[in-house]
């Protein structure tokens, strides 16, 4: 039997401090791999083999724009973990591959021409259009050769992906024991939401559960950097352990949200969440997790407060399926066998 390749891996990190990377890095190891950061804006390394990036936190584009200078024979296999979102499916693709291919062009663009940024109209884009922005960076980067295996962290944006000309793996949103614990502390919050708002429809639906637990004596902790700080590493687990039950609502209504579920599972906090698309068909509603229409939560939210037993078997099957089965490292794994296969067709 031949032993399994290993490979010497940079993988981004966007800041000082990415968690994200960490994690891969951790599993890359695990798996018998050589990972190494390379940050931002700094130089990739020459004879380097893969580059592992993931999100994206930044602008994958000006990263990978280095690569360009290198002949195709020297480029080091590119890999990219999306986890964001895409513009609505309902939209035609043509009109979502037209409008993406001019915003990613515009930072092209300014990228190029580094006088551009001062424009105002180039200044406001910036950080809006963004889900247009990656589905145009993907196509423009993998059709000059600069992106060789994307994968995706939902099932359905992988499929809508591929059927459009972009061969996308699925390598779902998993747990890691770095972001999870049994720490034997009592559940003494009800309710934990953890986030930003973000969105009108997530704050007033937010607000509207809130409202409707309070006159039985309910209230949510809500870490929105705003009200209360967020919430990161050991103290999102020492919260998670704490809490009941974890709100899950999303952004809009298309948007894969279950990295989430990733957290709240592991520390044996139940998701009481709004309906969601099929993003991670092995995450069932009703079996690890309860999918409530938005007028319902509040009722669902009481009844499992109030039946302890019947909570903690869901929560115990959906422990069982994030530390077993939907891993940060399996879907490392899932996606560095893409890459070994794509090398060996290469």
């Amino acid at each position: 039997m031949n032993p399994p390749l290993s490979f010497q891996v940079a993988v981004l990190h966007w800041s000082t401090i990415d968690g994200i990377a960490q994690v891969i890095e951790d599993e890359l190891h695990t798996l018998g791999h050589r990972p190494f950061p390379v940050f931002n804006n700094a130089p990739i390394p020459p004879h380097t083999e893969i580059v592992f990036t993931s999100g994206p936190y930044g602008q994958l584009y000006a990263f990978l724009s280095q690569l360009e200078g290198w002949l195709p024979r020297n480029r080091p296999v590119v890999v990219h973990w999306n986890t964001e979102g895409i513009p609505s499916p309902v939209l035609p693709w043509f009109l979502v591959r037209m409008i993406s291919s001019g915003r990613a062009w515009l930072d092209r663009l300014r990228l190029q021409n580094p006088g551009l940024a001062r424009l105002r109209l180039l200044s406001i884009l910036d950080k809006r259009m963004l889900r247009y922005r990656y589905v145009g960076d993907y196509a423009y980067l993998y059709k000059k050769g600069l992106l060789h295996v994307l994968a995706d962290s939902s099932a359905l944006y992988a499929h809508i992906r591929s059927q459009h000309g972009l061969p996308t793996v699925y390598a779902p949103w998993g747990a890691t024991p770095r972001w999870y614990a049994d720490l034997q502390i009592g559940r003494d919050i009800d309710v934990l939401w953890m986030g930003k708002r973000a969105t009108r429809r997530r704050s007033d639906l937010l607000d509207l559960v809130r409202h409707g637990l309070r006159p039985h004596g309910i209230e949510i902790y809500v870490a929105d950097n705003v009200e209360n700080p967020f919430i990161f590493d050991q103290e999102r687990t020492q919260f998670l352990n704490r809490a009941k039950i974890t709100l899950n609502i999303t952004r809009t209504w298309y948007d894969d949200n279950f990295s989430r579920f990733a957290l709240a599972a592991p520390n044996r906090s139940l998701v009481v969440s709004e309906p969601m698309l099929a993003h991670c068909p092995a995450i069932e509603a009703g079996t690890h997790y309860l999918s409530t229409p938005p007028e319902k939560l509040v009722d669902t939210i009481l009844y499992y407060l109030q039946h302890e037993t019947e909570r903690q078997e869901i929560v115990e099957r959906a422990y069982q399926l994030f530390t077993q089965q939907l891993t940060f490292q399996h879907s490392v794994s899932t996606i560095m066998a893409q890459v070994a296969y794509y090398k060996k067709e290469k």
